[in-house]
């Protein structure tokens, strides 16, 4: 009899052993210690994904050393470094709400006191917006095209009395103009911190709403993100000298080539 209840216990020890080496268990809460559900937990070795229940609890299959990823929509992306203590406890992760900037908003509007004709001023038409909306994106863009200068026919110029001599107000500004651009540094390649304090500061600004509409999540949003930073070295151009029209019209640029390849329409009709 004892040899079968020590033969149990060490069963049960290996059983517990090999299950703690194995298995992560969590919960994800956001800074008010809300649970979140529906939080995507990625572990980066295995690239095994799994998602949080109702209550924000998760088990995930790990080894010690493996580095977890944690996102979910509207909260800051959170990676964790497993150690052997995180086997033997449930782990408690915290999410932080990312900060949404608005926009100053300028009251134009008067009112005459005529609520039917004030009501069709406060609420334009949808090809209204949507045009305003491409207008406005339109102008902040950086012209391509050579800008016409007025210039007087040769015919009519005056003489040049100065024609043979040194141009001293143009060498010095020339030589002001060497200097400057030797002051100025180059573009370098961001290392891989620049680059996701970067994409932070993107999906800060960017509408997520309009890659939402195709079918993306943020984990897919993240992979576009990376996608368009190597095809338009968006960072390493943008990251010091932050555009954000310029950003913007980049990022749409390259989600319209991004879509030849990828199709979302399945995963949203799945969803």
């Amino acid at each position: 009899m004892k040899l079968k209840v020590l033969f149990l216990l060490s069963t049960l020890c290996s059983i517990l052993a090999f299950s703690q080496t194995d298995y992560v268990l969590g919960n994800i809460a956001n800074e008010n210690g809300d649970k979140l559900p529906n939080a995507s937990i990625v572990n980066l070795r295995t690239e095994q994904v799994v998602i949080s229940d109702f209550m924000g609890n998760f088990v995930i299959a790990a080894k010690p050393s493996d580095e977890l990823r944690v996102a979910r929509q509207g909260y800051e992306r959170k990676n964790l470094i497993l150690n052997a203590e995180d086997f033997s406890k449930s782990i408690n992760v915290k999410l932080f709400t990312i900060p949404q900037e608005i926009e100053e908003v300028k009251l134009t509007f008067r009112p005459t006191g005529i609520l039917k004709k004030d009501v069709t001023r406060l609420n334009p038409p949808p090809r209204v917006a949507a045009l305003n909306m491409a207008m406005n994106l339109y102008m902040k863009t950086p012209p391509y095209g050579v800008t016409p200068k007025a210039t007087t026919p040769s015919a009519f110029k005056q003489p040049d009395l100065s024609a043979g001599q040194l141009n001293v107000l143009g060498l010095a500004n020339a030589i002001g103009g060497l200097i400057k651009k030797a002051g100025e540094s180059p573009k370098t390649t961001a290392n891989y911190s620049e680059k996701q304090e970067f994409y932070k500061r993107v999906k800060a600004i960017v509408n997520m709403d309009y890659y939402l509409g195709y079918g993306l999540d943020e984990y897919d949003f993240d992979i576009f993100l990376a996608y368009a930073d190597e095809s338009y070295d968006l960072a390493k151009n943008y990251r010091k000298n932050f555009n954000k029209a310029a950003i913007d019209f980049k990022l749409k640029e390259a989600f319209a080539e991004y879509l030849k390849t990828h199709n979302f329409s399945k995963k949203t009709s799945e969803s």
